[in-house]
């Protein structure tokens, strides 16, 4: 059963989401976005709400500036 999603996020979306994220092994929302086609702000939204639901782990990767969060299924 697909997890139900908060209003505004639509399981279609949200599946190309979480296929995007298995085939790169791990993404930013940036690269989610590109990836999918959707803003930035939204695949942000899809990949915040599956961190929190246990769907995907996260990964700050440091360098210059603030750190990059990276996305990837768990497991």
């Amino acid at each position: 059963p697909a997890p139900v999603l908060p209003k505004g996020l639509g399981a279609a979306t949200g599946q190309l989401v979480l296929d995007a994220v298995r085939r790169a092994d791990e993404v930013s929302a940036a690269e989610c976005a590109d990836l999918v086609g959707i803003s930035r702000v939204s695949a942000r939204r899809y990949l915040e709400h599956y961190l929190s639901a246990g769907l995907l782990e996260l990964r700050l990767q440091y360098g210059a500036g603030r750190p990059e969060r990276r996305y990837r299924i768990v497991g």
